[in-house]
């Protein structure tokens, strides 16, 4: 009897044990990976902006590499936000949000965008998140489009769930580089037409003709439609926001 009663006390002292060691590491490493999910956040925020590590071009990057596997430095990317980057808050109306029905981005009574500045102080670019449905889950993404609300900067997908080796691909330098100096004027029409459309293959980037195309992913077609379905709703959101509130940005702008 005592025998068993000494088992169950050891048994009892051996968890706490690895129940306290486990609560250490953890309280330890809580800061760290915060810290580390922040870096990620912000790397996928300049990426999008085109602001890359110095010595970086993007042409010369290998088409399979992902922006993980930039050379970039803490340091610098926090003082390229400090010095680049502020942010806004623009109230959405409860039209502006029924833009957003078909979306799988949620949005409340108001949003954050992110400001982009230039070497000269001037308003160059806008941010913000996006979000859609690939073939497995949800997609997230990060978009920067510029001041003039005229071509995407560039875009970083930060979450997804899809296919290796093909959905997956979205995350790839090949495939983002196509929507640098996409061409978005097409948001001015009618919302009946697709502002940016997908294509099999383009001989050309936007970079070195702007067209409202993209080149999609071989054998993805569910990811892709993911992709250009979260593009076309979210950023006619986002650029009749940016429109509608010109007066408030400009007036943010100037403090």
């Amino acid at each position: 009897m005592k025998k068993g009663i000494y088992t169950v006390i050891f048994m009892v002292a051996v968890s706490a044990v690895f129940i306290a060691a486990l609560a250490y590491v953890n309280a330890v490493t809580r800061a760290r990976i915060a810290q580390n999910i922040e870096m990620q956040r912000l790397r996928s925020v300049l990426y999008a902006s085109d602001l890359l590590p110095n010595g970086v071009e993007e042409t010369a990057l290998p088409p399979t590499s992902t922006t993980e596997d930039m050379p970039w430095d803490e340091e610098n990317i926090l003082r390229m936000m400090e010095e680049r980057v502020r942010t806004i808050r623009l109230p959405v109306a409860a039209e502006q949000r029924r833009v957003l029905a078909s979306s799988f981005l949620s949005v409340g009574d108001s949003v954050e965008i992110a400001l982009f500045y230039g070497d000269a102080g001037l308003l160059e670019a806008f941010g913000f998140p996006l979000k859609g449905k690939g073939l497995w889950g949800t997609i997230s993404a990060y978009g920067v489009i510029s001041a003039d609300l005229d071509r995407m900067v560039g875009i970083d997908f930060t979450e997804q769930v899809e296919t290796p080796g093909l959905g997956a691909r979205i995350t790839e330098q090949e495939f983002k580089y196509f929507f640098r100096d996409l061409d978005l004027t097409g948001f001015g029409f009618s919302p009946e037409s697709p502002p940016i459309v997908m294509v099999g293959r383009k001989e050309r980037s936007n970079r070195e003709a702007s067209t409202n195309s993209v080149q999609a992913i071989t054998g993805a077609t569910q990811t892709c439609n993911g992709v250009l379905n979260m593009l076309n709703t979210d950023l006619r959101f986002y650029i009749r926001l940016l429109s509608e509130n010109k007066a408030r940005i400009e007036a943010f702008h100037r403090m």
